[in-house]
């Protein structure tokens, strides 16, 4: 048998789900071959960054713990070459997963006896931080919905892991938010890999258990992540109106509090195109709902009947013309009747005329709104001068979600699309310049545009010129800012 390479070790790593007893025996079989008569090359193929998976990173124990190939785990942990060498339990993977483990990759995956037998076994940390933004194998399993290894790596780690945040200061209460719809069920599936419960349902049973260790879901700035996302804007992004729901029943959050960018919960899902939870939040999601409900002093979500009922009551008893009667001359007493009186009609015509629809919307698009509007009827200027103002007023719009953290150029782009869908981000990127030339003939001179393709940052350094925007390089990211008035360098 030839001797092993880099592609054919990380293929034979790479179990898929499907294998049948009988495949993993046969990869076990070459797997123990080439450990046999070729010691030399698989320590190298193991150990060597330049052997690593080019486009994850990862090196092949890597691959045996997050397809479960326990196994070949096995046989590589307790394999000693002549040199007596052993692989570490603890390997870091490369760029972009620097710094992972084998134990991330077997909690993502939902591997539980291989996160027992790294942990256990080998003695594996059960709670490394990555060199990205310090996430955990925990943070992981719970982003995956894998409850039973949340639960084991609580037991091995202890309860104060739970309450820990990483680089981006996102906790677990925002890492709930985020499982991929094709998660929601958990290991719950039918033999066609269909999730029972495909309407998000099938996260409440982490979420309640995170709860029971203390996670806290309520909207508030201490319990926001670095963009300013609280746990309901998470499950906005990711979609799950079961959780959207069961925040606001079992918990009172409502859609109140808008992030670093302005964003409330609702702009969240319409950007991301989760129009039934965009559709929920505005309904029943709202504090506009909620409040005006409790102007009127009644539980949220009671019938309408009993909404009218309450109204005639309250009317009845504080109508400004039989306060402003008991209370005689008294004229602080007569305006704050007169308020209260507008407050209760307002928030009874707003639950019976308007169905309760909140109104919560980040405004910095509105601003974006006027200006269209403007330059449909503004016609003093040339056509590309009105593009030009705006594509900056939208890519500024972009730039503050992040505030004066910077905005990552390589995200421009898919962030631009999902705010505005119908007005997509150029795909060409196009430098023109005007220059002057002389005519064949020599019969004076003309005007010509030369035009020439671009990559994305040179291409946005010429669009930027003259404006607040500016690039800087940091730690191998370039990102985009815009400038308020510091000494910044540009």
């Amino acid at each position: 048998e030839p001797p092993p390479t880099s592609a054919s070790l990380l293929d034979l790593c790479n179990l898929p789900p499907s294998s049948t007893a009988v495949e993993r025996r046969s990869r076990l079989a070459r797997l123990k071959s080439w450990c046999a008569h070729h010691p030399e090359t698989i320590f190298q193929l193991l150990t060597s960054s330049e052997h690593r998976d080019k486009k994850t990173g990862c090196m092949p124990l890597h691959w045996m713990a997050g397809t479960g190939f326990d196994e070949a785990i096995e046989l590589i942990l307790d394999h000693e070459n002549d040199r007596e060498l052993r692989l570490p339990v603890n390997q870091h993977a490369h760029h972009p997963s620097t710094h992972r483990t084998p134990l991330h990759y077997s909690a993502r995956n939902g591997h539980i006896a291989t996160c027992r037998l790294l942990v256990e076994h080998y003695g594996a940390n059960p709670h490394p931080k990555c060199g990205r933004g310090g996430v955990t194998p925990l943070q992981l399993a719970v982003w995956q919905n894998n409850i039973r290894i949340v639960q084991y790596l609580v037991e091995k780690n202890g309860m104060h892991v739970v309450h820990e945040r990483n680089g981006f200061n996102c906790g677990l209460m925002h890492w709930i938010g985020l499982v991929p719809k094709k998660r929601w069920g958990g290991d719950n599936h039918d033999e066609d890999g269909i999730d029972e419960n495909n309407d998000g349902s099938g996260v409440l049973p982490l979420a309640r258990y995170l709860h029971s260790m203390g996670i806290f879901y309520e909207s508030t700035p201490q319990n926001s992540n670095t963009q300013g996302h609280t746990s309901n804007h998470k499950a906005a992004w990711g979609g799950n109106l079961s959780l959207l729901q069961y925040f606001r029943d079992k918990h009172g959050v409502y859609d109140i509090i808008q992030d670093a960018a302005g964003n409330y919960c609702a702009d969240i899902a319409k950007m991301r195109g989760n129009m039934d939870c965009h559709k929920w939040l505005l309904e029943h999601g709202s504090g506009d709902r909620a409040e005006s409900y409790r102007v009127l002093g009644l539980d949220v979500g009671v019938d309408m009947d009993v909404v009218r009922s309450r109204y005639m009551e309250l009317a009845r008893m504080s109508h400004p013309d039989k306060v402003i009667q008991q209370s005689g001359s008294n004229d602080e007493k007569k305006k704050e009747a007169v308020d209260d009186f507008v407050k209760i009609k307002a928030a009874y015509e707003h639950l019976t005329k308007e169905g309760g629809v909140g109104k919560q919307k980040n405004p910095k698009f509105d601003e974006i709104k006027l200006l269209e509007n403007h330059k449909r009827m503004e016609d003093t200027l040339d056509g590309s001068e009105k593009d030009d103002d705006l594509f900056m007023a939208r890519l500024i719009a972009v730039l503050s979600d992040y505030g004066d953290d910077g905005f990552p150029v390589s995200l421009i782009a898919r962030r631009w699309n999902q705010i505005w869908p119908d007005r997509p981000f150029p795909k060409e990127h196009v430098i023109t310049r005007t220059v002057k030339y002389s005519k064949k003939d020599g019969d004076g001179s003309g005007m010509m545009v030369l035009r020439k393709k671009v990559k994305l940052l040179k291409w946005l350094k010429w669009k930027c010129k003259h404006t607040n925007v500016y690039f800087r390089n940091i730690d191998g990211d370039v990102l985009a800012f815009e400038y308020k008035g510091k000494e910044e360098e540009k």
